[in-house]
């Protein structure tokens, strides 16, 4: 898995681009930097996740809840999901996974469809927006 994990709005919004196999392993990995960044947010911090050709992912929730302590951090707000193609069986992931951790999510089509909807979501996120 690559992932590249950057500021869209300082210490609020937060982009994800994220593509290939996903391991267990990589997700700790993305874990660690997301609450190294949760740390340093004004909260709540959301997180817009862009996939991209992401074929295989790991099917024990139980693992990934395990491994995915972000999502309870204090500071964590909404996570959007962008799937421009959408990857049935990455989509049912994301959505068990969102319900067994208790994730404030969204799925989207497109980058600008995610922006609009945090923007719904939280009224303290100042637009315009620039595109991801």
């Amino acid at each position: 898995m690559q992932f590249g994990l950057e500021w869209h709005i300082p210490r609020r919004v937060l982009v994800l681009t994220v593509s290939g196999d996903v391991s267990l392993e990589e997700l700790a990995q993305f874990n660690k930097a997301m609450l190294s960044h949760l740390e340093q947010g004004i909260p709540p911090v959301h997180l817009v996740s862009i996939g991209d050709n992401i074929r295989r992912v790991p099917t024990s929730i139980m693992l990934i809840k395990q491994t995915v302590t972000y999502l309870q951090h204090p500071n964590m707000g909404w996570t959007i999901i962008v799937q421009e193609k959408a990857n049935p069986l990455t989509g049912f992931m994301v959505s068990v996974a969102a319900q067994a951790t208790g994730m404030k999510m969204r799925q989207v089509k497109n980058a600008s469809d995610g922006l609009e909807t945090l923007a719904r979501l939280d009224h303290s996120i100042a637009f315009p927006v620039s595109s991801v």
